[in-house]
């Protein structure tokens, strides 16, 4: 009985299985992920077949003025100052499947041209549409959502051409120097912008600044400024000018002032030409011109004085000054008056017998068939031409100065006088003479 007792007690438990570690670190992850998973593949779910449309915005969009701008330009007008709007915020609307990869440049922002009547500032609506033929036709909506308008201002646009004008106020040029010409590169400018504006322009200066005095050429860029006709400067609000700047060169020449001098020609040989007594109007002159011509001049000719064939008593005359090439002359002067003083002079006329050929070539004989030039005019200091007869005076036929031909021929001849050094002959004089050939 006590052994029946004793095998009817209930049999111990067993012990359970122990969990194994770090499934509760591991669900607390897996969870999360799945559940997100699972929303992210609801939502997809739902936008692709339930509800796909959406929205979002699309940013740095650029304004294109040039979009049916044959609006205003239809009425003679154009946009005087563009603005610089380059982020345009769009809102796009539509499939959120297709919608989604849309970029800026899949869209164009441009203004509506409509309210545009005439001149003047007018607010204009800014309006999008898609540029992009993969997204036509997929019912897209844009809407521009700043900013929204922009405000700009039409005039009848013209153009203007003017010259570039050096402004060398702000140089100083050396001592002994002349600025003497300015050049730009470019010579002109032009202007646009309105009519009004335009008219109000008379001049374009390139303001030319220099740090040392100049003593030579000089190159640099200046900044170019629009003047009024008194010379303001001008700021035109809408005129824009092709170009800011100009490279401006000056040239800069040497002044110096030099003596004038005159030679005398067609004298006889041997001939003093102190015995002259002249004057010339001025006796110098100033000039100006690059510093390696004007350095080494010591003095300026002026025309040549032919005594043989200009010379008369009681009379001046205009000589031409001759300057080198590149000398300017900085008094304005290019002529000067040559005056003789004839009081102490007199003139005789002779009939000349003594002529002699010379310098003759060795294959000609030459006979002289004239036996006188005559009426041969001579002048000099009174005393010595009231001495002077015709034997002492020569027609002199230098070969050399002819072409010789075979048979009878007129040759100049020229009037010597070896007895004195201060007698001339004006006037021209030939003879006849036979050339045979030897």
């Amino acid at each position: 009985m006590a052994e029946n007792m004793a095998e009817r007690k209930p049999a111990a438990k067993a012990p359970r299985p122990e969990k194994p570690r770090g499934s509760f670190i591991i669900n607390s992850v897996v969870i999360p992920i799945v559940s997100l998973l699972c929303a992210l593949a609801a939502w997809l779910i739902v936008t692709m077949y339930f509800d796909p449309q959406g929205s979002h915005t699309v940013t740095g969009v650029s304004v294109n003025f040039g979009y049916q701008s044959s609006t205003y330009t239809a009425m003679n007008l154009d946009i005087v100052e563009l603005p610089d709007i380059s982020s345009v915020r769009v809102n796009v609307e539509g499939n959120g499947t297709v919608i989604g990869n849309m970029r800026a440049e899949d869209i164009m922002v441009y203004p509506n041209y409509a309210a545009v009547t005439g001149p003047g500032e007018v607010t204009l609506g800014l309006e999008a549409r898609i540029v992009n033929n993969d997204y036509a036709n997929q019912g897209i909506r844009l809407t521009v959502l700043s900013p929204t308008s922009v405000t700009l201002a039409f005039e009848n646009v013209t153009t203007k051409t003017i010259d570039i004008m050096a402004d060398t106020s702000g140089v100083t040029v050396a001592d002994g120097y002349t600025l003497h010409r300015t050049a730009s590169v470019p010579a002109q400018v032009t202007l646009r912008g309105p009519a009004s504006e335009l008219d109000k322009v008379a001049s374009v200066a390139a303001l030319v600044t220099a740090e040392d005095e100049l003593a030579d050429n000089y190159t640099t860029s200046a900044v170019l400024e629009l003047r009024d006709e008194d010379g303001a400067a001008v700021e035109p609000r809408y005129t824009t000018v092709d170009t800011e700047t100009a490279d401006v060169t000056l040239t800069v020449y040497q002044v110096r002032e030099l003596p004038l001098a005159v030679s005398f020609i067609g004298m006889p040989q041997g001939f003093d030409v102190d015995s002259l007594h002249y004057s010339l109007s001025r006796d110098t002159l100033r000039v100006a011109g690059p510093a390696r011509i004007v350095g080494p001049l010591t003095e300026l000719s002026v025309t040549s004085f032919d005594l043989s064939q200009e010379f008369a008593l009681g009379r001046d005359y205009q000589r031409q000054i001759q300057l080198p090439s590149g000398i300017v002359s900085q008094d304005g002067v290019g002529a000067v008056t040559l005056r003789f003083d004839t009081s102490q002079m007199d003139y005789t006329t002779l009939n000349i017998t003594n002529i002699q050929p010379i310098n003759v070539p060795s294959s000609y004989d030459i006979e002289v068939l004239s036996y006188t030039v005559p009426n041969v005019r001579l002048y000099g200091p009174a005393d010595e031409v009231a001495r002077l007869s015709a034997d002492s005076v020569t027609a002199q036929l230098d070969c050399q100065s002819v072409t010789l031909n075979a048979g009878q021929q007129v040759v100049p001849v020229t009037i010597q006088i070896p007895s004195s050094s201060r007698i001339f002959a004006a006037g021209s004089y030939t003879v006849e003479c036979a050339v045979t050939e030897k």
